[in-house]
């Protein structure tokens, strides 16, 4: 520590993370931490749902929460530290470290991981915007989540809720194998959309809601979405064949395919995303990787609600 007061720090690791090497890098982080002079209470509690309670019940005992493993981590620390005084402390160690990559933290790096939580401990911090999403079906007690990186319904989540479904192939080949099992059966969604005022019905292929840049694993959605800017961005992709799909799905990766012309992207500080007649009916939605639940939706920003330790927002367009 650089001086300053031993400090009360919430951790959260999960041992499935990075293909199963999640254990090992759970306490390795745990020890550099505890051996830094903290005091580390381990709020793991067997379940994401019961990890989540733990952390949302010890806010007043702790200086910072710190999750260790990939975006279904943060996605939870998310919950439990958007909207306090708690900032929320992030060692990436997952098969998708989207929120880590707009931040510029390290990847797959415990060592590096601690060092970047230290550097905020000691006072360097961003302040981020996040996601707000409000629906009746939304999964979570209290009605609504918050997401840091991008909420999608479309053939993504189709294929993000199959690939789920799987026990077989693990890591990043099983949503391969889900893409290839999904894609036959798709057919254009039907979608009613209102953002800030603006409303329009459409059949298509995805919507997404991005706060930050990247999604399922680095994949750029919104290549100008920013985490500080108070806004969301709307990706529309229009109704395509499913061989168009197969050709687009590659562009993904370097952002490229936010040219075509069959996505538009709307900017909005609020948005509803609801069922139509226009197509087939929407897949539940997804966000930061996780479940969410299906439309409709009320989505909004909540500008500078998390402070993350050691970030340094929108390294990606830097």
């Amino acid at each position: 520590m650089s001086g300053q007061a031993a400090l009360t720090l919430g951790v959260i690791t999960n041992p499935t993370s990075g293909s199963g090497r999640g254990q090992r890098w759970g306490a390795e982080a745990l020890a550099l931490l505890a051996a830094r002079g903290h005091r580390v209470q381990d709020l793991s509690r067997g379940s994401w749902a019961a990890s989540l309670e733990e952390a949302r019940g010890r806010h007043r005992d702790l200086d910072a929460l710190i999750v260790v493993g990939g975006d279904g981590m943060v996605h939870l620390g998310v919950q439990a530290c958007a909207g306090t005084r708690v900032p929320l402390g992030i060692i990436a160690a997952g098969s998708g470290n989207d929120a880590a990559m707009a931040l510029g933290l390290p990847q797959h790096d415990i060592v590096a991981g601690v060092a970047a939580v230290e550097r905020g401990l000691d006072g360097q911090t961003a302040s981020v915007d996040v996601g707000r999403i409000d629906g009746a079906g939304v999964a979570d007690r209290r009605g609504r989540r918050y997401f840091s990186a991008v909420l999608s319904m479309g053939i993504d989540a189709a294929i993000a809720a199959r690939g789920n479904r799987m026990r077989f192939p693990r890591g990043p080949l099983k949503y391969k194998v889900a893409t290839f099992t999904e894609l036959p059966r798709f057919r254009p969604y039907g979608v009613r959309i209102e953002a800030d005022g603006e409303s329009w019905e459409q059949a298509c292929t995805l919507i997404a809601v991005a706060n930050g840049p990247v999604f399922g694993g680095g994949l750029r959605i919104s290549r100008d979405s920013s985490l500080t800017d108070g806004m969301l961005e709307v990706v529309v992709a229009d109704a395509a064949s499913r061989a168009r799909i197969a050709r687009l799905f590659p562009r993904l990766y370097d952002g490229s395919v936010i040219d075509e012309p069959e996505l538009k992207v709307v900017r909005a500080k609020r948005v509803r995303i609801g069922p139509s007649s226009a197509g087939a009916t929407l897949p539940a939605a997804f966000a930061d990787g996780e479940l969410v639940g299906p439309a409709p939706l009320d989505v909004r920003v909540q500008p500078h609600a998390l402070t993350v330790l050691g970030g340094r927002p929108d390294s990606l367009s830097a």
